[in-house]
């Protein structure tokens, strides 16, 4: 963990980790304890209300029962009059006359509006009676489309019916409108003739969902929810939007308690649902507050309490970052007098406030270091430095006079001759390595285009010598994804060319580029290897060689000029055991390694 925590903070700066150790310390702790108590205030007014609200919905659910119960207790008042019971007993066939019959319908009405349509009933809209093919029917309200035939089914299916209990009938499932389109259900139940064991009929009784609304306003003057009642399949029954009644929620089939509460996300229908399912009907019936609405209160105070933290962090803040850029602006200055003399600047000097704390001894150390390294520049180093920074410049940039003059003087032979397409090529090469050796700043460039430089002036050497000089490059290695110090090849296939063709008539050239492993190096190294099969040197000349390459950069240079800085420009770089090393045979060709770390491109550029 310490670790962790070291690497974490070893990529800031010492400002930063201040603030950062600030943060930590105040800021984070307080906004997590706030965070953590808003969460678990609203997860307690949530579990409060969970927990009670589906008592509420219980004690609703059991007074609408006793309501139904009540209702369907109504059809019982028909046996209070003989003569109406008398009339369903009485078949309705042709021996009947029609005055008869006429007598009977408005005996049958004028009943049920005295008994059912008062203003003791006042939830019930209208009465039907359907007996022996009759109907007897009288109603509050204008009503249409009543079909007697939709309830023969209620008739023969409904097992509660035939037990002579009630069944219900939601308007969406009846076609009966009552004026004002007023919501409504009927209770539907079966008339007996208890001292025959017969049916003398069936009564509807349409009731008004407005007992419903009574019984649930306590719910809706607690909060700004909404409550519904669904059946099983989710069609709605009542709904506090009257709009909804009679269409469906849809996903009634996955509340995933029959009572209690539970809560959900959803962006449109997102809350704390609350459930209580009724055993007398096996309606459903639900609560729903939406989340802003249950948290309203506790939203507030988190609103008022993340202004007041703001304002904590920012006046603390302001006072931390006061006193770490007090502490923090002398080192401030001594890393900008480090970048200076990092850059070559070394004519600079920290001004020392006080030597007895740390940052003043360091400051008087600092001014100490930089006096005594600008002494050694001018002592010793720095001639040295500008005459190899001059050297390398002019190493980059050079591109050999007689190898212009020769080349130009091919094209202009192969012009006489009329030969285009080997003066285009020649032209498109020369310019591809001007463009290397003049535009690109770069000293570190992919072995990829080291080795094209390379292969151009070897294709250019081809025209000039034709068929006495052959070559061939070979590479194990990925050229795009590896560098290297740029003009590292060159001169030396410039030197196999040069002493190979001197005194043979042929000379071949192999390049060779491979990965390998060194000790103590864990990443390895890139080998290059070039093979002239020309005069070769005898022990003598090589032992020389080997020595000027060892030799100090300021040592005098002849001929191998080319070599010599090759190898101090990857000395000086990379250091030891990097560097060029040739061995050599008289009259069997020279061989040259030059090796170099493994340069990734995009890392070492």
């Amino acid at each position: 963990m310490n670790m962790i925590f070291r690497r974490f903070f070893k990529q800031y700066r010492f400002t930063s980790k201040l603030m950062i150790t600030y943060l930590l310390l105040t800021v984070v702790p307080m906004a997590l304890l706030g965070y953590f108590s808003y969460v678990r205030y609203t997860g307690s007014i949530e579990s409060q209300v969970g927990k009670y609200v589906p008592r509420i919905l219980s004690q609703a659910g059991g007074n609408i029962d006793r309501k139904l119960d009540e209702l369907q207790n109504l059809s019982e008042l028909i046996y209070n009059s003989n003569e109406v019971v008398s009339i369903l007993r009485r078949d309705s066939g042709p021996s009947l006359s029609q005055s008869r019959l006429r007598q009977d319908q408005y005996t049958v009405e004028s009943y049920l509006s005295r008994t059912y349509l008062s203003g003791n009933y006042s939830d019930v809209l209208g009465v039907f009676v359907l007996s022996k093919n009759r109907v007897f029917q009288n109603a509050k309200r204008t009503y249409r489309d009543f079909d007697p035939g939709a309830f023969a089914n209620v008739q023969d299916a409904t097992d509660a019916y035939a037990r002579g209990k009630m069944s219900i009938i939601l308007p969406y499932d009846s076609s009966l409108r009552f004026e004002g389109n007023v919501p409504y259900l009927l209770i539907v139940k079966p008339i007996k003739d208890f001292d025959n064991r017969k049916s003398l009929g069936t009564m509807i009784i349409a009731v008004t969902l407005t007992f419903i609304q009574d019984v649930l306003a306590e719910l809706a003057e607690s909060d700004s929810g909404e409550s519904w009642i669904m059946d099983g399949g989710g069609k709605i029954v009542y709904h506090t939007d009257p709009e909804q009644i009679g269409g469906r929620y849809p996903d009634a089939r996955r509340f995933p308690v029959t009572y209690g509460s539970f809560k959900r996300t959803d962006a449109a229908d997102g809350g704390l649902f609350s459930v209580s399912t009724s055993a007398f009907t096996g309606w459903m019936l639900v609560h729903r507050i939406p989340a802003k609405e249950l948290t309203g209160p506790a939203d507030r105070v988190r609103n008022a309490t993340i202004a007041a933290f703001i304002l904590f962090a920012a006046v603390t803040g302001a006072i931390s970052v006061l006193l770490a850029w007090n502490f923090t602006r002398p080192l401030n200055q001594l890393r900008r007098l480090m970048a200076d003399v990092q850059k070559g600047n070394f004519e600079v000097d920290m001004r020392i406030r006080s030597r007895d704390d740390e940052i003043g001894m360091l400051a008087h150390r600092f001014n100490s270091m930089v006096r005594e390294i600008r002494e050694l520049i001018r002592e010793k180093y720095q001639i040295e430095l500008r005459q190899k920074e001059a050297e390398l410049y002019a190493l980059q940039f050079q591109i050999n006079p007689h190898f212009m003059y020769n080349t130009l003087e091919t094209i202009s032979m192969a012009v006489e001759e009329g030969e285009r397409e080997q003066v285009v090529e020649m032209v498109f090469l020369l310019g591809r390595m001007l463009r290397f050796s003049l535009g690109n700043k770069r000293r570190i460039v992919a072995i990829a285009e080291e080795l094209q430089h390379v292969e151009d002036f070897l294709r250019i050497q081809k025209f000039r010598f034709e068929d006495t000089l052959e070559y061939d490059v070979r590479t194990s290695v990925d050229t795009e994804k590896y560098g290297t110090p740029k003009f590292i090849l060159r001169p030396i296939v410039e030197n196999s060319i040069k002493y190979g063709l001197e005194h043979r008539q042929k000379v071949r050239i192999d390049i060779g580029i491979e990965q390998v492993e060194r000790d103590g190096h864990q990443t390895g190294a890139i080998r290059f290897t070039v093979r002239d099969n020309g005069v070769g040197m005898n022990a003598a000349k090589l032992e020389q060689v080997r020595r000027i390459l060892q030799d100090s950069p300021g040592t005098p240079r002849d001929s191998g000029f080319g070599l010599v800085n090759v190898h101090s420009r990857i000395a000086m770089k990379f250091g030891v055991p990097y560097g060029l090393s040739i061995d050599s045979e008289e009259g069997a060709g020279t061989v040259t390694v030059l090796e170099i770390p493994l340069l990734a491109m995009g890392v070492s550029e």
